[in-house]
């Protein structure tokens, strides 16, 4: 009866587990979505800073910093997104969209525009050599298919060139 208990208990904490490291990695997973992030990582990550000084932001953005820090210390540090290696607002839009799903994070659609639109800020403010690095290796992925298009183009034919 007791192994059956333990079995349970551990089955149960998989579930709780699991997609707490899923939520949080700056990985990209294929699908888009963040990866998993290994235990060592996520205690590194909560032990960097949990606060931001937005005395310097515009009001609007200091409103969404409390809104924020409110939302989304309900189910981790703040210090996980603060210090989160995201910093593209699509990274942000994955992540917030992912921690709205939470059922403790009372994060709804509003919460979530003015959420991710704070984090996008805060990005562009304190991780500005981390979005040109970013941005930077999304251009070989972009420019490869633009050079295949114009070899195309210079052969005359829309139609792939065939292997010999």
């Amino acid at each position: 009866m007791d192994r059956k208990w333990t079995l349970a208990a551990a089955a149960v904490a998989a579930l709780f587990v699991s997609p707490l490291q899923a939520q949080d990695n700056p990985a990209k997973a294929d699908d888009g979505m963040p990866a998993a992030l290994t235990q060592d990582e996520l205690n590194k990550i909560d032990q960097g800073p949990d606060t931001i000084d937005v005395s310097q932001y515009p009001k609007e953005q200091q409103a969404n910093y409390e809104l924020f820090a409110a939302k989304c210390s309900r189910c981790h540090t703040l210090a996980r997104p603060i210090n989160a290696p995201f910093a593209l607002p699509q990274e942000w839009k994955a992540y917030v969209t992912k921690m709205s799903h939470k059922p403790r994070s009372g994060i709804d659609e509003d919460s979530a525009k003015k959420i991710i639109d704070f984090l996008t800020y805060d990005s562009s403010v304190r991780k500005k050599d981390l979005i040109e690095a970013k941005l930077k290796a999304q251009k070989p992925a972009q420019a490869a298919p633009a050079k295949a298009d114009q070899s195309a183009a210079k052969s005359g034919s829309d139609a792939p060139a065939k292997a010999q």
